[in-house]
């Protein structure tokens, strides 16, 4: 009997754990951006009060990632408050950087626009 009430019991917190998880993912966004042909992962994640938020983002090629915190000052009463971001793609190899607009609203921030740096290529 103990030795059921311990799988049940460990299978309770595990699926619970779970869902914990599956949760926090939903306040994260992903997108693809292609940089000298080459897919970038990124993801955007949000932690933190309503009124300073912070995104977690994070951008993944092959093995390599990268992974830096944005903090938003949210607006309160607006619809949408954005941010502007510029992140140096040293840890890839490369001495680009990506100029990024991110948009936080309803809990998600999500990528709007990105620029690659120099020569202000549109990726997005």
């Amino acid at each position: 009997m103990r030795l059921l009430a311990r799988s049940l019991t460990g299978t309770t917190v595990a699926f619970l754990a779970a869902g914990a998880a599956a949760l926090a993912q939903s306040d994260c966004t992903h997108d693809t951006l292609t940089i000298d042909g080459t897919p970038l992962a990124v993801s955007f994640c949000v932690s933190g009060p309503a009124a300073r938020v912070t995104v977690t983002e994070t951008f993944v090629r092959g093995a390599q990632q990268l992974t830096r915190p944005l903090a938003i000052d949210v607006v309160e009463g607006a619809s949408v408050t954005r941010a502007v971001d510029d992140v140096p793609l040293g840890e890839f190899g490369t001495d680009k950087q990506l100029h990024l607009t991110i948009a936080y609203r309803n809990g998600r921030a999500v990528l709007e626009h990105a620029l690659l740096l120099p020569g202000a290529l549109v990726l997005k």
